[in-house]
């Protein structure tokens, strides 16, 4: 005896998208950092800080801040 208030797996039924072609590409890409067409945004900020261990040895690495550093290991805020 199956309980009415609770569904069979049987009863799920897969829905399909809407459709199923993909999203158009912007006529212009939108490149954050950059000035934006928008007259209200001057520019928008890119996420990341430089490892203060490697830009001292000479190398460009950014981080994410709060994360550490992938190529020396150090803590970046």
């Amino acid at each position: 005896m199956v309980h009415p208030a609770i569904p069979r797996d049987l009863d799920i039924t897969i829905s399909q998208p809407l459709h199923l072609n993909p999203m158009p590409m912007p006529a212009t890409p939108q490149y954050p950092g950059l000035p934006s067409n928008q007259p209200d945004i001057r520019s928008c900020p890119l996420p990341g800080v430089r490892c203060p261990t490697c830009a001292a040895n000479g190398n460009e690495v950014w981080v994410i801040p709060g994360r550490a550093c992938g190529n020396c290991g150090t803590p970046c805020c």
